[in-house]
């Protein structure tokens, strides 16, 4: 089989599609310049970053040296706002009790509450809104494992670990809470409820650091801030730290892109602008804006919008002779090569019944919920596949495409599509299954990373859906290892298109 271990080429038509892309986002405010240069550290690894231009909104033209984001052998290193010290420490059980006494929530499923009265309290633009800083949003709250032996029980694992789909679940209730922190609307009264509604789109990012490790005895602390906004949008930054030897050390930090809408969830809501005050802030906020970059791109160099690439379409033509005997001219397959396994072979699926007590505070289904049953159904896979004890290295793109019901009929479909040494990729998908006429919809996609102790089994492809899947799955593991710094980057100068 074919290695990853290729160098990389970067087309002139994606850095015209890059500075299309800022050109479009920064004309409405002032002219500004976003320049995003890369060196090659090495053939095979990381890259250096150069001097790049830093944007942040009323604050003008900063240089910085920025944390884009793909993996690094710290990837936590980058820029980070001097966060204060609370002056009291809050449960994430205090953060949902505060959330829903913000938003007016019903307290059960049988109580409903007609929100169309605050459609007046929504602005029409964002210059309504007061500035706000990365400070005002800032928060933290405790998971107290070490203190309530009960809550313990809900978190704790079969191998004494900690649950990272329960993590998963309260990381999307403290996003939620940031984002509400960071909105300040002048037509709101303190004696009505928040008109808001604030939805996850995605989760960009989250790197698990190396070597570390959580115990199921010991509080965990979370805390982040809003790191950038658009018209409607905002992205925040969640660290996840554990109490080791009186010493708080971090264990993992991600990336929220949230949404607002309006009170009936039927329209976009503005959003208050984000002003940087310090340097590190500068750097921070920048950091957004590419991440927002990569995105469009990640959309714009799909394989279901651009076919593979020279160097892809060859790897999958040696996928396809190593099946066949070609000796004997012969198309048909024979058995696959040693140590490996067929794609169709790596299926795990699950149907979930979405009851009410998995709602969130809006009488959809918890986004952290849909969370936490994929990473166990992806975890599950790769247990299954690999037959050794997984660890999660990254979790890339989670997509929410639509709300779920309550009362609907989830379908979890989880398979591995990429594997290199001792990583697995595996790709998740959530749909909405309609009993009546047997159809699927599908909400969300959820892509994962993981390492074993021992290399795993090689993954063959034996269609052309399942070959896409297979360099779906590959560009996103060499994305998140640092193997390539942009989704669709080619492999070799014919990669390149004319």
């Amino acid at each position: 089989m074919m290695k990853s271990c290729v160098v990389f080429y970067e087309p002139l038509t994606h850095w015209y599609y890059l500075g299309v892309c800022v050109v479009y986002e920064m004309i409405s405010s002032v002219l500004q310049l976003v320049n995003i240069l890369y060196i090659p550290k090495r053939m095979f690894g990381s890259w250096r970053q150069v001097k790049r231009v830093g944007v942040c909104q009323s604050t003008g033209i900063q240089m910085a040296e920025s944390h884009i984001r793909h993996f690094h052998p710290t990837p936590h290193t980058s820029a980070e706002m001097t966060a204060p010290q609370p002056s009291t420490t809050k449960t994430i059980k205090q953060v949902i009790e505060d959330l829903t006494r913000k938003v007016g929530a019903a307290k059960s499923f049988t109580q409903v509450i007609d929100r169309s009265s605050l459609l007046k309290l929504i602005p029409q633009s964002p210059d309504e809104l007061p500035p706000r800083r990365m400070m005002d949003s800032w928060d933290s709250a405790i998971i107290p494992l070490g203190s309530e032996e009960r809550l313990r029980e809900k978190y704790v694992t079969f191998m004494g670990g900690v649950r990272v789909g329960r993590l998963l679940e309260d990381l999307d209730v403290f996003a939620v809470w940031l984002c509400y922190k960071h909105i300040s609307n002048p037509r709101q009264t303190a004696d009505l409820p928040s008109p808001y509604s604030i939805v996850t789109a995605l989760v960009d990012r989250i790197d698990f650091d190396q070597g570390a490790t959580l115990r199921p005895d010991q509080d965990i602390r979370m805390s982040g801030h809003v790191s950038w906004t658009g018209k409607t949008s905002l992205e925040t930054i969640i660290k996840i730290e554990q109490l080791a030897n009186g010493v708080w050390q971090q264990v993992t930090r991600a990336v929220f892109v949230m949404v607002a809408r309006d009170p009936l969830n039927q329209g976009s809501a503005p959003v208050n602008p984000l002003v940087c005050e310090t340097s590190k802030e500068k750097e921070i906020f920048h950091a957004g804006e590419v991440n927002k970059l990569q995105r469009k791109l990640i959309d714009a160099e799909s394989l279901f919008k651009i076919p593979p690439n020279e160097s892809e379409k060859t790897l999958v033509h040696q996928l396809f002779m190593g099946l066949t005997n070609p000796k004997e001219r012969s198309f048909a397959f024979k058995s696959r090569p040693d140590n490996s396994v067929c794609m169709k072979d790596t299926k795990l699926k699950n149907l979930i019944i979405c009851h009410p007590e998995s709602r969130n505070i809006f009488n959809k289904i918890f986004g952290g919920f849909l969370m936490r049953k994929a990473f166990e159904m992806s975890w599950a896979t790769a247990f299954v596949v690999s037959k050794q004890r997984p660890r999660v290295l990254h979790i890339d793109d989670i997509l929410f495409r639509s709300p779920v019901e309550i009362g609907s009929l989830l379908y979890l479909n989880s398979q591995v599509v990429y594997t290199e040494g001792q990583h697995m990729q595996i790709s998740t998908k959530a749909s909405v299954v309609d009993v009546v006429t047997g159809s699927t919809n599908l909400t969300n996609i959820f892509h994962f990373t993981y390492e074993v102790d021992q290399p795993v089994p090689a993954t063959i492809p034996e269609t052309y859906h399942e070959a896409m899947m297979y360099l779906d799955g590959r560009r996103h593991y060499q994305l998140v290892r640092g193997m390539r710094k942009f989704y669709g980057q080619g492999e070799n100068p014919a990669d390149i298109p004319i």
